[in-house]
């Protein structure tokens, strides 16, 4: 009879063993913790469920109620692949620049963003603009601190009053078909003339006209335009219309050419002249004065320099203007720009602020760096608005030139103060914006 107790003993014993249960005080017989609350109660799987219903395991999976993990851990995209998403590693996605190993400078993301993008830091870090800024510089610097989110910086041509053609920046979301985005920004609005009116500029190419595609393919852009891209009236407006496609498309470093078609058909010559039959360059198209073409068959050529045009009574802007040149001259080289902006009388509003009789002395390039010395009289003048315009002038103009990234300025073969203040000991750096005023808040 005493083996029937002892019996019984053993067998609870081993169904509990069976069963995986707690006993009290003993723990769990496998070896694994209580769940226990902060009370010392049992807690089952329905308490540990997170507000989604997943289960909260030891892996730090959970539910959208709880404490969840490092934000910044890998995440995976719909592929599979592991990403790592942690804000600490690397440049944020989307970001308009992005860091190329080993030089430690900032470039754009995409670099078919043309002409002329720089830095205004040295080698040591230190800022180029001196203790004061430029006004050039400090108007033009390339940055994001006014945006919530990433933009870029894309160059569109609209006009004033008078129908000169206006190059202007502007800060879009990166994103694809960049170039048709920014072609778009010049199609007249009721939206696009209430944004840019203030600032004396506006839209070029015709109300009502749609962008039917764009083909970008062996550096030629084929932009295909609804029949609205001709409801102009005037030979200057056939010209500023054509000009301004062909200047923003080619802002990119990967267009040379742009072909224009209506409703998917090559239109030939339009009604005041202007011959599209075939695909136009920049060397192609005079801005800003007469004819509208380069004439083809003969040995002229067309360089672009930048003088002053005053919008409205708030802002004057640095404009392009196309002078004829033989062709042996059709190379933009720094000397033969500077000397062309020197000896070019503009008109029709268009004006200079660089003091007659100034002239350039000589000019030489060097690691990325131009250096000019001109004559005495080019510090003929005063006030700090026609210094910035002046400096702006040059710096425009030169910004047309490969792999320059600053300009050194000496007068009679010595460096100079400028008459009015403006820090250029260390150079003046070639700004990555053309007359940056619409997106600055």
């Amino acid at each position: 009879m005493r083996r029937l107790p002892v019996f019984f003993t053993a067998l609870i014993l081993t169904t509990l063993l069976l069963a995986g249960c707690s006993i009290p005080f003993l723990g769990n017989i496998f070896g694994g913790a209580d769940k226990t609350d902060d009370a010392g109660e049992m807690i089952g799987l329905d308490d540990i469920r997170g507000a989604d219903g997943s289960i909260a395991t030891g892996g730090g999976i959970s539910g959208t109620g709880g404490g969840t993990g490092d934000a910044g851990g890998a995440y995976y995209d719909t592929d599979g692949v592991a990403r790592s998403n942690s804000a600490g590693s690397g440049d944020a996605a989307g970001s308009v620049f992005a860091s190329e190993s080993g030089d430690g400078e900032d470039h754009y993301v995409d670099a078919e963003v043309g002409s002329g993008i720089s830095d205004v830091m040295d080698s040591a870090g230190n800022d180029d603009t001196g203790p004061f800024g430029t006004g050039v510089l400090s108007a033009q610097g390339v940055s994001e601190a006014g945006y919530s989110e990433p933009r870029r910086p894309v160059t569109v041509y609209y006009q004033d009053e008078d129908g000169c053609l206006v190059p202007m920046t502007r800060w879009i979301q990166p994103q694809l078909g960049i170039a048709r985005a920014a072609v778009s920004l010049a199609v007249d609005s009721p939206l696009t003339r209430e944004e840019t009116a203030y600032y004396g500029v506006y839209p070029v190419i015709p109300e009502g006209t749609r962008i039917l595609g764009i083909d970008i393919r062996n550096g030629t852009a084929v932009i295909d335009f609804s029949r609205h891209l001709l409801s102009y009236g005037t030979a200057w407006s056939e010209r500023n219309i054509v000009a301004a496609i062909v200047y923003t498309l080619t802002e990119f470093d990967t267009v040379d050419k742009v072909r224009i078609l209506i409703n998917g058909h090559q239109p030939g010559v339009l009604k005041y002249g202007t011959d599209l039959s075939g695909p136009l360059g920049r060397e192609d198209v005079m801005i800003n004065t007469e004819p509208a073409l380069v004439p083809s068959g003969t040995r002229r050529g067309k360089l672009d320099v930048y003088f002053m045009k005053q919008a409205n009574e708030g802002f004057a802007y640095a404009v392009p203007v196309s002078v004829a040149v033989d062709s042996a001259e059709a190379d933009p080289a720094p000397g033969t720009l500077v000397r062309l902006l020197f000896e070019t009388v503009p008109a029709g509003g268009i004006y200079t602020e660089i003091p007659e009789g100034a002239c350039l002395r000589n000019s030489y390039v060097q690691n990325g760096t131009v250096f000019l010395d001109l004559s005495g009289e080019f510090l003929d003048y005063g006030g700090t608005e026609r210094e910035e315009a002046i400096l702006r002038q040059l710096a425009y103009t030169l910004r047309q030139c490969d792999g320059i990234r600053k300009i050194r300025i000496m007068v009679d073969g010595k460096n100079v103060d400028l008459p009015g203040g403006t820090y250029i000991s260390s150079g003046l750096v070639i700004p990555a914006t053309l007359n940056d005023v619409i997106d600055r808040g």
